[in-house]
């Protein structure tokens, strides 16, 4: 009898747990690694560029990063962009004085105005190859359009006697790049850190500078052209005579360059939905 019994709930476990394998769900834990953006999805970028501080040293001046940087996610693999750089600076100097008496000069003013403005487009796309929520492999191209503006103005008034000294700089630019990049969704927050690299060329054009000079009120202004010396060949060694500055004065002139360069970019972006 205990024989029978014990056979009895033998088989009754066994077909209890053999129910249990068949249809029971896995019991194993998920752990959530990232949070990847699909169709639809915005997203804004910081993208810090390698040569943003190459001109410090040397000028002081710095190649801003565009200020606002959009993505979209057209589709879970396709993304849109879109770099701005709107960035402007002005500096301003006024005086007078009382000048030497013994040339017959009373008074003095004089006010100076500067003015360095950088603004961009890039317009792009890229497309993302892997479809993990940890790390994403992409490519893409972009254009470069873009105009920068220089200006400095001196206005002077002697006893009466006014003139002015100004130096103005337009230049546009147009190019394309290429760029390969690699992001890390953080977490499970809509963020991403990522490394882009690029390859590039730009093109300059309207490099010279306009320069405006009218001493005082007798004196039609003179107006004259130059160029950057590190734009332009070794001008002295051609035998074309230079200012102190490296750079020839010419009645009419062009100045024009193309560079190619490549780039290491580091990226964070932040991912939203409207």
């Amino acid at each position: 009898m205990k024989k029978i019994l014990f056979s009895a709930l033998m088989a009754c476990f066994a077909l209890t747990a053999s129910a249990q394998i068949s249809e029971g769900a896995p019991s194993a834990k998920k752990y959530t690694t990232g949070n990847r953006p699909t169709a639809g999805t915005y997203g804004l970028y910081i993208g810090a560029e390698t040569d943003l501080f190459q001109d410090l040293p040397n000028t002081g001046a710095f190649h801003a990063i565009p200020v606002v940087n959009l993505k979209y996610m057209a589709t879970d693999n396709f993304e849109l962009r879109l770099g701005m750089k709107f960035w402007k600076q002005r500096e301003s100097f006024s005086g007078s004085m009382d000048a030497n008496a013994d040339k017959g000069v009373v008074e003095e003013t004089q006010k100076t105005k500067w003015v360095n403005a950088d603004n961009q487009f890039r317009p792009g796309f890229a497309y993302h190859f892997t479809k993990s929520n940890l790390l994403d492999v992409y490519a893409g191209i972009e254009g470069i359009v873009g105009w920068r503006r220089q200006n400095v103005t001196t206005n002077w008034d002697v006893d009466g006697q006014k003139g002015y000294q100004n130096a103005r700089n337009r230049n546009v630019q147009f190019g394309a790049g290429a760029f390969i990049g690699l992001q890390a969704f953080i977490a499970r927050l809509p963020l991403a850190l990522g490394l882009e690299y690029g390859i590039s060329t730009v093109w300059d054009g309207a490099l010279k500078t306009r320069n405006s000079f009218k001493p005082d009120n007798d004196t039609d202004a003179i107006v004259t052209y130059t160029a950057d010396a590190a734009q332009l060949p070794n001008l002295a060694a051609i035998g074309i005579p230079t200012n102190q500055a490296g750079a020839a004065a010419w009645d009419s002139m062009k100045a024009r360059k193309g560079a190619w360069g490549n780039q290491v970019r580091l990226t964070l972006s932040y991912y939203f939905n409207r």
